[in-house]
C-alpha cells in the first residue's frame, strides 16, 4: 500500500511538473514584444503600456500627439488602432 501511494505521488509530481514546462498561449519572448512596439510606431503611435497578450497578439495601450488609443497587433504584425480612448480628466472626481 505504501508503495502504491508513493507511486501516485510520483505520477502527480511528474505530471504536474511537465504541465508548467509547457507554454501557454500567453507566453512571449521580449523580441515578439520588441517586434509588436515597432509595428506600432512604425503605423505612427507611441507604445505605452502592454495591457496583454493571447495567441500572439499584442494588446497595447498607444498614444499619438495627446490622445490614447487601445492597440493590437496581430502575430502577422498588422495594427489595429481603436478610435480615442476617453481622456481622463484629473481635476474632477471620479464618477459614481
Amino acid at each position: 500500500m505504501r508503495n502504491a501511494m508513493f507511486a501516485a505521488t510520483m505520477i502527480v509530481v511528474s505530471t504536474t511538473c511537465a504541465l508548467a514546462a509547457q507554454a501557454t498561449v500567453n507566453d512571449y519572448t521580449q523580441a515578439q514584444e520588441d517586434r509588436a512596439k515597432s509595428a506600432i510606431v512604425r503605423a505612427g503611435y507611441r507604445p505605452e503600456t502592454l495591457a496583454a497578450v493571447q495567441d500572439g497578439n499584442f494588446f497595447f495601450t498607444a498614444t499619438k500627439g495627446s490622445e490614447f488609443y487601445q492597440v493590437t497587433v496581430a502575430p502577422s504584425g498588422k495594427v489595429f488602432v481603436s478610435t480615442g480612448l476617453p481622456s481622463q480628466n484629473t481635476n474632477s472626481p471620479p464618477a459614481g
